[in-house]
């Protein structure tokens, strides 16, 4: 699956559009983990993971004119994306070629939409969480307080009530890989 293909994709599966660039990108990250796809990399940013190549599958698919940006600046700059008739055309090539990964995608867009309404804030901290967990290895502290520990080498500031939203977001993806226990204050990468 290319990376144009994984954003048409992903709007599709919210009825065409998407109303931020950061939700984009984070859905983009999970929809990565969930349907195992490996050709896009992601490292970390201000606002969590970010990929260049799924960035540039925004741009491609805006270029070809499949997708619509439009700019909002009041009060600060924002992007939100929409389906053409032709990208809307081309997806359905997509889910033809791709009926697997694009059900985790359709997955992962349902999950974050139930549990986080496609707000930027609640998947920002899920995908922070879920990257620092990934990276940590099998031998760091997975407590909450050894989570807050790790957030200080990415640059990013998550607080108690945050790294609570993103455990329950990552429990309800039930990523490959990784499993939280927000009860006990532990999670942990299986």
């Amino acid at each position: 699956m290319y990376k144009l293909d994984v954003v048409l994709a992903i709007l599709d599966s919210n009825g065409g559009s998407i109303g931020n660039r950061t939700v984009l990108m984070k859905l983009g990250y999970f929809a990565t983990l969930k349907a195992g796809l490996g050709g896009i990399r992601y490292r970390d940013y201000f606002y969590g993971p970010f990929s260049r190549e799924l960035a540039l599958g925004i741009e491609d698919a805006r270029a070809a004119l499949l997708v619509s940006e439009a700019v909002r600046s009041s009060p600060i700059e924002s992007y939100s994306y929409s389906l053409t008739d032709d990208g809307r055309e081309i997806v359905k090539r997509v889910r033809t070629e791709y009926p697997e990964e694009c059900a985790a995608i359709d997955e992962v867009v349902a999950v974050c939409r139930e549990h986080g309404g496609l707000l930027a804030h609640p998947l920002a901290f899920a995908a922070k969480a879920h990257y620092m967990l990934a990276r940590a290895g099998s031998g760091a502290d997975r407590t909450r307080a050894g989570i807050e520990g790790m957030e200080a080498g990415f640059g990013w500031n998550l607080g108690e009530c945050d790294t609570r939203r993103g455990a329950a977001l990552l429990d309800a993806l039930d990523l490959p890989g990784c499993r939280t226990d927000e009860r006990r204050g532990r999670a942990h990468l299986q």
